[in-house]
């Protein structure tokens, strides 16, 4: 039985649009491909200046990502879209993925032929794929979603220990055991870590949006968890990985991301008011409408944009702030200037490739509308592309509410089949 579906907060696509925004910013500003001997070879300035450690915090917002899929994962198996949207968007997930790696290894092919070192085929290769970790748990959380909703209709916010015990018991029988059996629990922690998010977004589907109290403890929590995993137990303290670094607290999530998404977490409730404020305003609203409509293909082609631009640069010689390694504050800023580049690279490819242009699909009656290929709500969990709802046919005359393709105006279902329709459910 489905149920009507809550009014949908436009602070969750503010917040999913900040989380977009972070992950390429972080990997565009702590990933330089450095020249070395051998070739280019990933380095980050977190190792040469360790003060920049707290930007790491910011810019590795996977938490708020799956805080954004939980919720409307909830929400789309609340209105009865879940099952339906999960497959549609995994057979739009897995075709782009595949041109995307497809596409770049005959890339590769030809430039190693052409001389290009081994060592720049093998670093850019793993850039590009990396962004493919967690987009593919993203795509496996969506099974529990229906245990998480149970679990949240008897325990509430609490429903969220569960998956961090979980997360924290498999990190311990990893640490204390070096057998492969005791690795293979470890590395149960791709799912537990941010089944703790989901979770939470879970409950803020259900309404269940924690006060401000609650919310601050979430932050202290974090951050009290963050200390104690690095001081005592000796985890790194960035909130990425490191090159060179003996462990990452992201492959496999640690407990300092598990705690960091925490924090963050506990943080966004507590402006909640604030953000909802903000994603009002007109403008605010057009942007965040593009980077959700854009988001899958942003999150694909990132690390595409900063390789070719370091590929290509890389003919003219070693370019400060692009090739050169972090070994003062005043490369940051040199870096800085960069992201205008990388950026529209990006635009660039978004029009080049399938996972940019958006194809026009007529509905009867209707004009034109612009429908994206993919997004990473459809291919998660059940999520509209940018606005509530379904973006297939605009909003018909009735304005009751329920999910477009309901209505019965889209292509290839007839007006009088809407109408018949919404008449059987009256």
């Amino acid at each position: 039985m489905t149920t009507r579906a809550r009014p949908r907060d436009p602070s969750i696509d503010l917040v999913r649009a900040v989380a977009v925004c972070g992950v390429v910013l972080g990997h565009w500003l702590v990933t330089p491909l450095t020249a070395s001997r051998d070739g280019l070879v990933a380095s980050s300035p977190l190792a040469s200046l360790p003060t920049l450690t707290p930007l790491s915090w910011l810019l590795q917002p996977l938490g708020l990502f799956f805080l954004v899929g939980g919720y409307l994962a909830s929400a789309g198996r609340r209105a009865g879209r879940g099952e339906r949207a999960w497959r549609l968007g995994l057979r739009r997930f897995v075709l782009p993925v595949a041109a995307l790696c497809g596409g770049w290894a005959v890339v590769f092919a030809v430039l190693a032929v052409r001389g290009l070192p081994q060592q720049t085929v093998v670093t850019t290769a793993q850039l590009i794929v990396s962004p493919l970790c967690f987009l593919g748990v993203y795509l496996l959380l969506p099974a529990v979603t229906p245990l998480a909703r149970r679990l949240d209709a008897r325990f509430g916010l609490a429903a969220a220990l569960l998956p961090a015990a979980l997360a924290l018991l498999a990190e311990a029988v990893a640490a204390t055991s070096p057998s492969g059996l005791a690795q293979a629990v470890g590395l149960t922690t791709v799912v537990t870590v941010w089944w703790v998010p989901w979770q939470l977004g879970t409950a803020l589907a259900a309404g269940r949006r924690p006060g401000r109290l609650p919310s601050a403890m979430l932050v202290g929590v974090g951050v009290l968890g963050m200390a104690i995993a690095v001081t005592v137990f000796g985890y790194p303290a960035a909130g990425i990985g490191v090159p060179g670094a003996e462990r990452s607290n992201l492959l496999p999530p640690s407990p300092v991301a598990l705690a960091l998404a925490v924090a963050q977490i506990g943080l966004v409730l507590l402006l909640w008011q604030t953000l909802h404020r903000i994603a009002t305003h007109p403008i605010i609203t057009r942007v965040v409408t593009v980077l959700s409509r854009d988001a899958m293909g942003i999150l694909l082609l990132h690390q595409s944009a900063l390789v070719v631009v370091s590929l290509v640069a890389a003919r003219a010689g070693v370019l400060p702030g692009l090739h050169t390694v972090a070994d003062d504050p005043g490369w940051l800023l040199l870096r800085l200037a960069w992201l205008p580049v990388f950026a529209l690279v990006l635009l660039l490819l978004l029009r080049l490739t399938a996972l940019g242009p958006h194809r026009v699909r007529r509905c009867r009656g209707t004009v034109p509308v612009r429908e994206p290929e993919i997004t990473v709500s459809s291919a998660g969990a059940a999520a509209t592309s940018g606005r509530p709802e379904d973006r297939g046919c605009p909003a018909g005359p009735d304005g009751d509410g329920r999910p477009r393709r309901e209505r019965g105006v889209c292509e290839g279902e007839s007006v009088v089949t809407g109408r018949l329709r919404r008449e059987s459910r009256q």
